[in-house]
């Protein structure tokens, strides 16, 4: 019987101890989650695509496990997987991001063209202005009292912060299972998680909500390849019309909209994004032409 069960590795990339876990054999998909998520948050996904592919799910620098790098920017964050990539000898990827790690896979396409050979952006940041005020909010604390928010959310009264962001970040928290939401209260407990995260919303976040040095979307007509974008329509942290933007930006793009799911859709809504990025990893799509924007509900068109 075959084992999809991921395996948990390290390797240094710069110097850097780097956690990653892999499953299956064939071409690569890599899976980068966001600041709220965390590499085991994939491993349903891992499992279903394992059948077909080799399947990679990377911690960012400061989050998960990988030792921190000092440059938390989207551009100098793509370069550190370029590099990743480089150590394992894998010279191109189905490259799939959420959130944050939307943003990395987007500059990683746009920056490093011929690592990449399609693309998927889940909820992702840096797709315009708009975001929730509790973003904002956090991008404005000094670094001062941003350490000592870490430091207070690591501690066991600090259990009360996750539920908060859990009910920020999830709109079905029954469909997840204990042992995600057991690794979830691990990453949130983490302090040097914390710290990184209040970071990367200090780089891409300011008073007028997402920075300008951090949004793509004008360059989105840039990336040539198949790029698949999934959205939670109960999205609170980014507006779905965001990603219906893009995908339109796209010259290959494709949309959709998880009815139900919020930020972290792929753990609110996991049958319905398999639905989606399933056949977009697998199939041959120089045989089957863009479907432009769908509900996996069956909506049609919004």
């Amino acid at each position: 019987m075959i084992d999809f069960e991921p395996t948990k590795r390290r390797v240094l990339v710069r110097g850097v101890s780097t956690l990653f876990y892999e499953v299956g054999e064939g071409p690569v998909v890599l899976l980068v989650p966001g600041i709220a998520s965390d590499t085991q948050g994939w491993f349903p996904v891992m499992r279903e695509l394992a059948l077909t592919h080799r399947v990679i799910s990377l911690s960012l620098p400061g989050l998960d496990g990988t030792s921190p790098q000092r440059d938390v920017r989207p551009h100098a964050m793509a370069t550190f997987v370029a590099d990743f990539l480089d150590v394992l000898e894998v010279g191109s990827v189905i490259a799939v991001g959420h959130s944050y790690g939307g943003l990395v896979m987007a500059e990683l396409a746009l920056r490093y063209p011929h690592l990449v050979s399609r693309l998927t952006l889940i909820d992702a940041c840096g797709l315009g202005r708009a975001v929730h005020p509790v973003a904002i909010a956090l991008a404005l604390l000094p670094t001062r009292a941003a350490d000592l928010a870490s430091a207070f959310v690591s501690l066991p009264g600090g259990a009360a912060a996750f539920t908060v962001s859990s009910n920020l970040l999830l709109r079905q928290p029954w469909r997840i299972p204990t042992r995600t939401w057991a690794a979830q209260f691990r990453l949130a407990r983490s302090r040097q998680t914390l710290r990184t995260s209040l970071k990367v919303f200090r780089e891409c976040g300011g008073i007028t909500g997402q920075r300008e040095s951090v949004i793509v979307i004008d360059r989105l007509d840039e990336i040539d390849v198949p790029t698949l974008v999934v959205w939670g329509c109960s999205d609170q942290l980014f507006p779905v019309w965001q990603g219906r933007a893009a995908a339109r930006r796209l010259p290959r793009g494709r949309f959709a909209a998880l009815a139900g799911a919020g930020h972290v859709s792929y753990l609110d809504s996991h049958e319905e994004f398999m639905d989606a990025l399933g056949p977009f990893v697998r199939d041959d799509l120089e045989l089957i032409p863009p479907n432009g924007d769908r509900n996996t509900d069956g909506g049609g068109r919004p």
